[in-house]
């Protein structure tokens, strides 16, 4: 297997009769040779998170050859049959299984039609009599092909294990965000109709709010059968419905499960799909045989009628070949909902002339499905956009609440500033007339017509104020102006909503989410903090009112939070109002964060999380019963960063050693940052966790901004404040670089033989200060070999500084 630098090659493989943890290294132009009697399975390891479209080179064939392809973030994954998927949470512009089957007739390259979204493992089965000769496997990329240790932004100190931490989000945001038009359609529109591989069903956005209707479509099975669904809200669940044709020997793959899909039948699921996936819940209801022979390459008109959300009959060429009641088979009624399509695995066929009649027989919706306008209507058109996810394999979705933490990490790592821009765009082009951003929008659709049907889609009020955080957060670190002025006035909209939802009897805000409960501490914290962040952007957009108001609500917020909300006798800020005992991570995060607490609360605050303590980090709420706790780095990550705000490094290490090691773990490891953990150190929610997930990959800035120490004093790093984390660490050194508008920025220090030094290199036409923490003993000090008042802050400007600090 050859090397070829802009693909995604594995770097080791291992051969044999099951998955085995690949040991052996590829050599350049090595070929490898899987037989269906000796060594028919190889094991690939890509060593970290990639992604993009499966290939193979193919030089010899004895067969035909049917192969089976598995693909899993954990190498577990391996050793089951669905190995980490399918996900069918959303369809992702990706391929909602993790197995797919090849027939191989002839060498050359085959390429799979579909992107895998991110994995580090990948196996190859000889399902057949014969073997192939493979001389190269990989992925075309549809990501970033990053080098962590050559970014644009970089970090790196004596401590090997915290440099692997740091790439940890590097990696996550290179495996989550991408380009404009990197991930294509996952249907292909052609004269005869849409062919649709198996898939997620793409809902189309009409129909959201109808029920008891009859959706009817012409399809032709080109493979296995075809899928569709009805009642199905664009975000969650419905019914799932499958035709399977008479699987003919010549189209059908060995490995297909006919006890799942059996031949001449329909599978009817309600939930996510047919098969459970951790948290992604499905309702098998039944495969019903059907009297009519199914036969691929033939029309076939389906009707399908669901009544008062349980009554469910379909016809096949106007005989009714299936008619139940949901009920019976211990299925609630369903709720309102559209209709969509999508095969199941392995599976392919082509869908026309869809028309839906409401139970009076009118007609309501028609279309022949030959326009490639259907790709924006059942979400899988092109991304148009540069655009972040909320994962790589999973959560393709763009999530408001989580970009806090990606927006960051962007900045200190790849910095690609198009990415943050390009989702806060897609983002904020969803805003409603009140000002209402919505909190998950998918790729695919056009935002306007998600506008009218993605009511769900408006939930967990707090990501408002957390997508206000990383706007805010990204305009401080690039300083991007020009942009910003561009979509303030977007951004002040959805911050009147939010002042909109402060109670007036208490000044704290109304409305509960992710972060807590309403007339709670995280979430009004949160604010305080949204609030003095966006009077700094105001300040640098010369709107002196707005920031004047922004700054006064977020003091009495504050006020309130530290009247309402402290309970002096444990020492903590509660949860709120209505649970004035429990406390959680995020409460004394954002309390710390935001300035709510005073030096005395904050460190009071920081003590009580001896109650929230497990082997890895911190449970997010005291009340969660510890023994079933998974540990979120999402919130963790908001503690990291507050902890190092008040320079408590026991916590941030603590962390650090504990929760993010765990992610470097090579039996688990992706290169990239994870979901959560459990508490024997395994990814959280087993096979389902997201391995690459930008949300979990806090240290990346955390390191570079109060470890070696840059931070922006003023949006851009016009002015800066170098402040590095030189003691509580046992480091002996430390360096970081961060990409600015004006060019780099730089800093190093050094500690030994009781000298410090540290050298900053600052771009042109910016100056700023070196801070040092209060515990050192400063005897003397020198700026480029020229004596300085000693001193914990130190005045410097452009270019390169080299201050030399003896301590006692």
């Amino acid at each position: 297997m050859s090397c070829w630098y802009s693909n995604f090659l594995p770097q080791q493989y291992q051969l044999g009769t099951q998955p085995s943890r690949a040991t052996k290294r590829l050599q350049t132009g090595q070929s490898v040779t899987l037989d269906f009697d000796k060594n028919s399975v190889v094991t690939l390891d890509y060593g970290r998170e990639v992604a993009g479209y499966p290939y193979f080179e193919i030089s010899n064939v004895k067969g035909p050859v049917q192969i089976e392809v598995k693909y899993t973030e954990q190498f577990d994954g391996l050793n089951h049959v669905w190995a980490d998927g399918p996900y069918y949470f959303t369809n992702g512009l990706s391929n909602s299984f993790r197995v797919e089957t090849f027939n191989i007739t002839k060498p050359g390259k085959l390429e799979s039609y579909f992107v895998q979204g991110g994995q580090r493992w990948q196996s190859i089965k000889v399902l057949t009599k014969g073997h192939i000769t493979l001389t190269e496997v990989g992925f075309v990329p549809t990501i970033d092909h990053i080098n962590p240790d050559n970014l644009p932004s970089t970090f790196s100190c004596s401590n090997p294990t915290y440099n692997e931490i740091w790439k940890l989000g590097a990696n996550a945001v290179a495996a989550a965000c991408f380009d404009a038009n990197s991930q294509p359609s996952t249907w292909e529109v052609t004269e005869e109709g849409a062919y649709i591989r198996g898939q997620k069903p793409g809902p189309g956005v009409h129909g959201m709010d109808w029920t008891d209707y009859t959706m009817t479509f012409s399809s032709k099975i080109i493979r296995g059968g075809t899928g569709w669904s009805v009642s199905q809200p664009i975000s969650g669940t419905g019914l799932v419905l499958l035709l399977v044709s008479n699987l003919p020997e010549e189209t059908t793959f060995v490995n297909t499960n006919k006890t799942l899909t059996p031949r001449n039948s329909i599978v009817v699921a309600s939930g996510w799909g047919f098969v459970n996936q951790t948290t992604l819940d499905s309702q098998l209801v039944g495969s019903f045989p059907i009297s009519i022979d199914i036969k691929e390459g033939i029309w076939y008109k389906i009707s399908t009628t669901l009544l008062s959300g349980s009554q469910l009959s379909i016809d096949i060429d106007g005989a009714t070949v299936l008619n139940i009641s949901l009920t019976d088979y211990g299925v609630s009624a369903l709720s309102a909902g559209g209709w969509g399509f999508g095969p199941y695995q392995d599976q392919s066929a082509l869908v026309k002339d869809v028309t839906v009649h409401a139970s009076n027989g009118t007609l309501l919706y028609e279309n022949d499905m030959l326009s490639s306008s259907i790709l924006s209507e059942y979400g899988v058109r092109q991304n148009t956009e540069a655009l972040c996810m909320d994962g790589a394999k999973r959560d393709r979705l763009v999530w408001l609440g989580d970009f806090f933490h990606t927006s960051k990490i962007l900045t200190s790592s790849t910095s690609r500033w198009d990415y943050v821009r390009g989702t806060l765009d897609y983002l904020l082009s969803t805003q409603l007339s009140n000002g209402l951003v919505s909190i998950a929008p998918q790729m695919g659709y056009n935002t306007s017509s998600l506008k009218e049907v993605l009511y769900s889609y408006y939930g967990l009020n707090d990501y408002q104020i957390l997508g206000v955080l990383s706007f805010t957060g990204y305009v401080q670190r690039s300083g991007d102006l020009t942009w910003a002025r561009g979509v303030w006035s977007s951004i002040q909209k959805q911050i009147s909503w939010i002042l909109g939802e402060i109670d007036s009897n208490t000044q704290l805000v109304s409305f509960g989410g992710f972060l807590g409960d309403a007339k709670g501490t995280a979430i009004s914290a949160a604010l305080v903090q949204a609030l003095n962040e966006a009077a700094v952007v105001a300040d640098a957009l010369v709107d002196t009112k707005s920031a004047q108001s922004y700054r006064d609500t977020a003091t009495e917020i504050s006020k309130a939070i530290n009247e309402l909300l402290w309970n002096n006798e444990l020492g903590i800020y509660v949860r709120s109002t209505s649970s004035n005992t429990s406390f959680g991570v995020v409460d004394i995060a954002f309390a710390i964060s935001s300035g709510v607490a005073s030096d005395e609360r904050a460190a009071s605050s920081l003590v009580r999380l001896a109650d929230l303590k497990l082997t890895p980090g911190y449970k997010d709420i005291s009340t969660t019963d510890a023994a079933s706790a998974d540990i979120s780095p999402n919130t963790n990550g908001f503690l990291l960063a507050a902890a190092m705000e008040v320079n408590d490094t026991a916590i941030a290490k603590y962390l650090l050693d504990s929760l993010w090691t765990a992610m470097t773990n090579d039996e688990y490891s992706t290169g990239a940052s994870w979901e959560y953990v459990a508490q024997d150190l395994s990814p959280g929610l087993s096979l389902f966790t997201s391995q690459s997930h930008p949300w979990g990959g806090a240290p990346t800035y955390v390191l570079t901004e109060h470890v070696a120490g840059i931070s922006a004093a003023t949006p851009g790093h016009k002015t800066w404040i170098v402040q590095p984390a030189i003691l509580g660490f046992d480091l002996n050194w430390a360096t970081a670089s961060v990409k600015t508008q004006y060019g780099q920025l730089s800093v190093k220090w050094e500690l030994g033989n009781k000298v410090l030094t540290v050298k900053v290199t600052a771009p042109r036409g910016t100056s700023g200060n070196l801070q040092l923490p209060s515990g050192l003993q400063i005897k003397d000090v020198q700026i480029n070999g020229y004596q300085s008042p000693p001193g914990t802050i130190i005045p410097l400007q452009s270019g390169s500084s080299i201050v030399k600090i003896q301590l006692t």
